[in-house]
């Protein structure tokens, strides 16, 4: 289904003159998206928008709600800058410099759709003849809707992005979680899942299900579970990459296989060692994890994310104006 995209109004608050980064905003109908562009001196027509996974996570890849500091974005868009290319991230509306006062049990994984294609719009406008969209798990999906509708963006990545319905990815990830620990937890998790997949909200949730399954979160669940991410990126046209850690524990690899099983024409691989915040770490359990890459900001990408997405993105060709 093809969306409307409109654009209230733009405004810009320069940080640096020409080159580097400036702070821009784009009016929505519900209120204000803001983000960070970077451009570096000898940027060509190709910009990165960077579309940030789930929950409170910021234009950075930081979490405030969770004391999570990790710099993911930030440093994407510092190596895209070395390379020459220009990128937008963003705080999702309700996040960082986004304020939304809409209710949160009223927000639907469609409205971060939107979003996204308003910011390509928005590209256009500024200049960029090749768009490419970059999402990092959950915003990987949003990546490809955006693309599956709209023929003229340039290609997307999809980082660490998931290869089945929610409903199927929650279940996998609580069973690694769950199943040796309280698996009387999971089963109730399991039936919270059923349901939702069903379109029903559920009343009574165990206090340590509580942040995933809360009564505000439960409506965006829903909607987010009647997307399948291998039928939507069957419908993309453009260039698709398709990037995954052997040590992501969140998405596993097997969530690739899929999504290059669903669109053969894509291209997929694997990082040694890298997890599911794009950095890499011996720990090959979640606890391990925690502690060696989640809350350590100053810990690097993974090296080979770099010059697999230089590469990516100088190989694209610079698609037809949209019709208007």
């Amino acid at each position: 289904m093809k969306r409307a995209l409109f654009i209230l109004g733009v405004t810009v608050l320069c940080w640096a003159a020409n080159a580097g980064e400036r702070e821009v905003r784009l009016e929505r109908p519900w209120g204000t998206l803001s983000g960070t562009l970077t451009r570096p001196d000898e940027a060509g027509d190709a910009v990165a928008l960077l579309i940030a996974g789930s929950g409170p996570t910021d234009r950075d890849g930081n979490s405030r709600a969770a004391g999570m500091a990790l710099n993911t974005y930030y440093l994407l868009a510092r190596q895209l800058e070395a390379d020459g290319i220009a990128s937008l991230r963003y705080d999702k509306r309700k996040i960082g410099n986004s304020p939304d006062t809409t209710p949160e049990e009223a927000l639907r994984l469609n409205d971060y759709i939107d979003d996204a294609a308003a910011w390509v719009a928005w590209l256009r406008a500024e200049g960029f003849g090749r768009v490419v969209l970059v999402g990092h798990s959950e915003g990987a999906l949003i990546a490809l809707e955006v693309a599956a509708d709209d023929p003229a963006v340039a290609g997307v990545v999809t980082l660490a992005g998931p290869g089945y319905p929610m409903d199927e990815l929650l279940q996998l990830q609580l069973g690694n979680q769950l199943v040796g620990y309280d698996p009387g937890l999971l089963l109730r998790a399991n039936a919270i899942i059923s349901s939702l997949r069903q379109g029903k909200t559920v009343a009574e949730v165990p206090p340590a299900l509580q942040g995933l399954f809360s009564a505000s979160i439960q409506p965006f669940l829903i909607s987010s579970m009647r997307y399948d991410p291998r039928l939507t990126i069957r419908r993309v046209r453009v260039p698709v990459l398709i990037v995954n850690g052997d040590n992501d524990l969140q998405v596993v690899p097997a969530n690739a296989d899929a999504l290059a099983a669903a669109q053969p024409a894509a291209r997929k691989t694997i990082v040694p060692g890298m997890t599911h915040v794009l950095k890499s770490c011996d720990e090959r359990d979640l606890q391990g994890q925690l502690r060696a890459v989640y809350y350590n900001a100053n810990l690097p990408l993974s090296p080979e994310l770099g010059p697999l997405l230089r590469d990516f993105i100088d190989g694209l060709a610079t698609p037809p104006a949209p019709q208007r």
